[in-house]
């Protein structure tokens, strides 16, 4: 069974100086290094845009507030 959590395997890709260019800027808005943006974007591209909200995983464990009060 392949494992999802450890990232092991390299793929070298080759871009016009636009495309590395585009990648950068993109990673920088994303706060993120290139290498992990262009991982983020192929998996994007095979998966969807499922679960791919960070914001979710961000908060804190805390009760609901109640709103029938």
């Amino acid at each position: 069974m392949s494992d999802d959590n450890k990232h092991t395997e390299r793929v070298t890709v080759w871009l016009t100086e636009r495309e590395f260019l585009d990648l950068m800027r993109m990673s920088e808005r994303a706060d993120r290094k290139a290498g992990e943006m262009a991982r983020v974007i192929v998996r994007r591209f095979m998966y969807g845009n499922v679960g791919v909200c960070e914001a979710d995983n961000n908060v804190a464990n805390r009760a609901e507030p109640r709103r029938d009060v």
